[in-house]
């Protein structure tokens, strides 16, 4: 964790001097050596450094936030049968997300007793499974 702070402050660096993220990129492997951070990361960096991101740190989730812990249990209690990805993509948030806080703040999982055929006829229903 220390590491990466200290990389990001290099690229800011990089980036209030006008030095081209090619070239920041290359003083920061140099300087960290295999410990640097990938090709991918410092350009995502670079660029949000460029467009004026002043935070260095890591920024916390906002989708476990305490807004989203009773929409998501209004939803499930309503209907059960709906999945994590359409919670997820009802309330515009990460499937991880949903699946975190389902589990680990509400507790809830997904328990089914038995299979049951979709469709059943007139003497399937009257038998007692």
């Amino acid at each position: 964790m220390e590491n990466s702070v200290e990389q990001r402050i290099c690229l800011k660096f990089c980036v209030l001097n006008e030095i081209s993220c090619v070239e920041a990129l290359k003083i920061v492997q140099k300087a960290y050596g295999d410990s640097s951070m990938s090709r991918t990361q410092a350009y995502e960096w670079y660029k949000s450094f460029k467009e004026g991101r002043g935070v260095i740190e890591d920024l916390p989730s906002t989708s476990n936030t305490e807004e989203n812990v009773p929409k998501i249990k209004k939803i499930v209690l309503e209907d059960r049968r709906m999945t994590e990805r359409e919670i997820a993509r009802d309330l515009n948030i990460s499937y991880g997300s949903v699946h975190h806080i389902l589990r680990n703040i509400l507790g809830m999982t997904r328990v089914a007793a038995r299979l049951v055929p979709k469709h059943l006829d007139f003497l399937q229903k009257e038998y007692d499974f």
